[in-house]
C-alpha cells in the first residue's frame, strides 16, 4: 500500500530570463489594478539571458515531496510518448515515485515560463496529455491518503470518480485546486469538496471559490463545506489553517530569502499533507509547510530544494515557525 497518491498534471518547463534592456516593466494599467505587466516589443529579436529546463506540474511537485519526505509514493498523470514525457518519467524513477497513470499518443504538456517580477512569473502553459486522463487509464493501487492537484477538461471529472472509489475504501482525500478550478465556483467543484478531508487553496482561489473577502469569512465557507481540515496561503504573510472550528494562522521566517517562487504552492500543500500522514497533527503539517515551501524558494525550480525528513525535522527544530490562534 501507498502512503500518498497524487493525480494531476505532469509538464515539462522551460524556464527564461530575458535581456532586461529589450524588455519594459509597466505599472498596472486601471485603477484598483495590482498586476504589474512586462512588455516584449513586437517585431524584435529578444535576447535570452539564462534558459533552464525541469520538471513541473501538480503531480509531480507533490509526488517528489512527498517521496524526499519518506512516504511511498505513486503518482496518476498522463504523458505523451516524446521526449518530454520520457524527462519526466526518468524524473519520477529517480525519485522513487511509482507511475500510475499512462504514456499516451498526445503530447506531453509544456510550460515556458517568462522573467519574474517581484518573484512572481508569467506562465504560458500548453495542456496536452494531462486533459484527457481517463479513469480506465489509471492503475488503482491502494493508499491512506489521496492527493488530487488541478486538472482541465475530461480529467477533472476522472479525478472527482477516482476521489468517490478512494473514499469508499477508507481513503483520505486532499484536493489543492487551482485558480482555473475556482472561477467555476461551488457549484462545479462540490462534488468534490463535500467529500475531501483536507482542502489546501491560496488567497485568491478561496475568494474566486467563495465570493467572499477576509480570510476569517473565506475559512468559515470552506469548513461549511465538509472539509475537516481548511488552510489558505497567503504568500509571503504565511498561511490560515481551520480546524473544529479553532483557527490558526503560521507566520513565516522574516528572513526567508527568495529567489524564484516556483512550486512553492505545491511544497506547502503537500508537505502540510504528509505531516498529517505521518502525525495526524495541523500544528506539525503547518511547520512542515511553512519549512519545505521556504526551502524551495530560496532555490530554482520547484523540485530542486524540496527537503528529506530529516532536513526538514532539523530545519524545524532549529528554527520553528511561530503559529498563532486567530481569533474568529
Amino acid at each position: 500500500m501507498h502512503d500518498a497518491v497524487t493525480v494531476g498534471g505532469a509538464a515539462y518547463d522551460l524556464f527564461i530570463n530575458t535581456d532586461r534592456k529589450s524588455t519594459e516593466f509597466l505599472k498596472a494599467r486601471h485603477p484598483g489594478e495590482k498586476t504589474e505587466h512586462i512588455a516584449y516589443p513586437t517585431g524584435a529579436k529578444v535576447l535570452i539571458e539564462s534558459a533552464a529546463f525541469d520538471v513541473g506540474g501538480g503531480a509531480t511537485n507533490t509526488a517528489t515531496c512527498l517521496s524526499r519526505l519518506g512516504l511511498k509514493t505513486g503518482s496518476i498523470f498522463n504523458v505523451g510518448n516524446d521526449l518530454y514525457g520520457e524527462k519526466i518519467l526518468e524524473c519520477m524513477r529517480k525519485e522513487k515515485v511509482d507511475f500510475l497513470g499512462k504514456v499516451t499518443n498526445e503530447k506531453t504538456d509544456f510550460s515556458i515560463i517568462l522573467d519574474s517580477k517581484g518573484h512572481d512569473r508569467t506562465i504560458l502553459a500548453y495542456k496536452g496529455a494531462s486533459c484527457s486522463l481517463k479513469l480506465n487509464q489509471i492503475k488503482k493501487e491502494p493508499s491512506k491518503w489521496l492527493y488530487i492537484s488541478t486538472l482541465t477538461g475530461d480529467s477533472y471529472e476522472t479525478a472527482v470518480r477516482l476521489a468517490a472509489g478512494y473514499r469508499k475504501k477508507g481513503t483520505k482525500i486532499a484536493f489543492n485546486p487551482s485558480t482555473y478550478l475556482a472561477k467555476k465556483g461551488h457549484k462545479y467543484l462540490g462534488r468534490l469538496i463535500h467529500n475531501i478531508d483536507m482542502l489546501v487553496l491560496n488567497k485568491e482561489e478561496a475568494m474566486l471559490l467563495t465570493e467572499e473577502k477576509g480570510i476569517p469569512r473565506m475559512l468559515h465557507t470552506l469548513e461549511g463545506w465538509g472539509p475537516d481540515t481548511t488552510i489558505i496561503t497567503d504568500g509571503p504573510k504565511g498561511a490560515y489553517a481551520c480546524c473544529g472550528g479553532t483557527v490558526y494562522k503560521a507566520h513565516p521566517h522574516r528572513n526567508a530569502r527568495i529567489v524564484e517562487a516556483t512550486g512553492a504552492g505545491d511544497a506547502f500543500a503537500s508537505s502540510a499533507v504528509a505531516g498529517m500522514i505521518t502525525k495526524e497533527d495541523l500544528m506539525f503539517a503547518l511547520q512542515l509547510g511553512i519549512c519545505n515551501a521556504e526551502s524551495v524558494i530560496s532555490h530554482f525550480g520547484a523540485h530542486n530544494k524540496l527537503l528529506t525528513w530529516k532536513e526538514a525535522i532539523r530545519s524545524i527544530r532549529q528554527n520553528p515557525a511561530k503559529i498563532t490562534k486567530i481569533k474568529r
